[in-house]
């Protein structure tokens, strides 16, 4: 579980990297899936379904964090 939380920091301080980068805010949650999926893939263990799956998680799950904290620095 501890791995997960971690491959979602790294991928959340990544796409900070994209967008500090010049990459535009609407690709930035595109940005998290790829590399989500890419830490799933090159990082979990299992099959290619469950790496894909795992990796799934947590792409979405940054982008959703990356998002929340762009809302509630704004306020």
């Amino acid at each position: 579980m501890f791995d997960m939380a971690l491959s979602i920091a790294v991928v959340i301080a990544l796409t900070e990297l994209f967008k500090q980068l010049g990459f535009s805010n609407k690709y930035l949650p595109a940005v998290s899936l790829f590399l989500g999926l890419l830490a799933g893939i090159f990082y979990v263990g299992g099959t290619l379904k469950e790496q894909i799956m795992y990796g799934l998680m947590i792409g979405l799950s940054a982008a959703g964090l990356f998002d929340q904290s762009k809302i509630v620095t704004k306020k």
